[in-house]
């Protein structure tokens, strides 16, 4: 009886322990399944993030490429601008030189020998004037047509900017990353808390409007000078730039009683209709008085001129360009891209309770589009606390990724 009834107290016991490892093999199946869960978000959470930062930057990059295109095209035009006064200036040069030697040639032709050699000088003279007229009725065309078709460039760079395709251009970035990573959009945005969606769709919103009106077209008329003194600027940079085109293209002899000099000079006018170049060239000479020296007195018939519009009637010049809206200032350009994913695209064990979130993945990253003077020997110094205002004449923008992240996810 006794051998019995100790069977059977055992049996007892051992089925009491069964209870136990079953819910000890539930505690830890749940264990294993939100480790892997949680493993598996902050993986998704991670590639989330990456995806906004590459979006962010990549959006910056192409914002700042954008602006300094039009940089280029702008330093472009201006530079085709002074060429053509260049040409202007060299064509009344030319018609100088020939009228001198032409006058000089009905002053010596009756004297022996010398009047053969100046013939055969005015006819060569004659010869390079037409030349020069001739590549002046090409080249000045030419070069107003290819400043005409960066304007068109310009204004399709400006489109560009405003059709949203910076944000195409981030959601396709994100694409490569993950194609169900979803950046700046409304619809998962929705999806976020109430305390923090306000400020997000805040964000997205500003930057559709702030991105498209940062820059702005500007024409002769209304850019208060800023054009012409850019002009000017260009023609004084350089000594011999600035002799040959405002200052005194020649020569200048001084002897006991008279002055004579070689005078050239250029002038430009600019407006939202047109341009010209104005080129005259003469030799003029002074006595000396008793009291000082005469006024300069032509030497010749007349002056020699030349003019853009003579070669191209329709002349254009810098009628128009684009630069950054407003008042010059420290502008630069913050570029966000909110990339979300939803919970329930994450590869998760669905267990025990264990279900995917409705709020998404979500992280905003944040890049920023800023005019900044590189440094070194190839560009002027500024004084320590000297910034260049922003601006679109020289191609100094560049992007910067923002060091943090703003992580929403729930």
């Amino acid at each position: 009886m006794s051998a019995i009834s100790a069977s059977s107290r055992w049996h007892g016991q051992a089925g009491q322990v069964v209870p136990v490892a079953l819910f000890g093999l539930l505690i830890a199946s749940a264990a294993l399944v939100l480790m892997f869960n949680t493993s598996q978000k902050v993986t998704e959470k991670s590639q989330v993030a990456n995806a906004a930062d590459a979006a962010a930057y990549s959006g910056a990059v192409w914002t700042a490429r954008h602006l300094n295109f039009m940089a280029y095209t702008n330093r472009a035009m201006v530079a085709n601008h002074a060429a053509v006064g260049h040409f202007v200036s060299y064509v009344s040069w030319i018609r100088y030189v020939h009228d001198s030697i032409e006058y000089i040639d009905r002053v010596t032709q009756w004297i022996p020998y010398v009047g053969q050699y100046i013939d055969t000088v005015e006819e060569i003279a004659e010869q390079v004037r037409e030349i020069t007229e001739q590549s002046a009725e090409i080249a000045v065309p030419a070069i107003d047509a290819w400043n005409a078709n960066f304007r068109a460039a310009q204004a399709e760079t400006q489109a560009s900017l405003a059709l949203n395709n910076l944000t195409e251009l981030m959601r396709e970035t994100a694409r490569s990353y993950d194609d169900t990573i979803r950046i700046n959009d409304r619809d998962e945005l929705a999806a976020l808390p109430s305390e923090i969606r306000t400020l997000i769709d805040g964000n997205v919103l500003s930057q559709l409007v702030s991105v498209p009106s940062f820059v702005r077209r500007y024409t002769a008329s209304n850019d208060r000078g800023s054009v012409q003194e850019l002009i000017g600027a260009s023609l004084t940079a350089n000594a011999d730039i600035e002799r040959w085109i405002g200052g005194e293209r020649g020569w200048r002899e001084s002897g006991i009683g008279f002055r004579l000099r070689k005078r050239g000079r250029t002038t430009t006018t600019q407006s939202a209709n047109g341009a010209d170049w104005r080129a005259s060239d003469e030799l003029q000479y002074s006595t000396r008085r008793l009291f000082g020296w005469s006024s300069w007195r032509r030497i010749g018939e007349e002056t020699s001129t030349a003019n853009a519009t003579e070669f191209d009637s329709d002349y254009s010049g810098v009628p128009s360009y684009y630069n950054v809206a407003g008042a010059p200032a420290h502008q630069s350009l913050q570029i966000a891209a909110i990339a979300t994913k939803r919970q329930t695209q994450v590869h998760t064990a669905d267990l025990l309770g264990m279900t995917a979130q409705r709020s998404p993945i979500a992280v905003a990253a944040l890049a920023r589009v800023q005019f900044r003077r590189p440094s070194g020997n190839a560009f002027a110094a500024l004084a320590a606390n000297e910034r260049e205002y922003a601006h679109l004449f020289n191609p100094f923008w560049e992007a910067k990724l923002a060091p943090a992240n703003l992580d929403f996810a729930r």
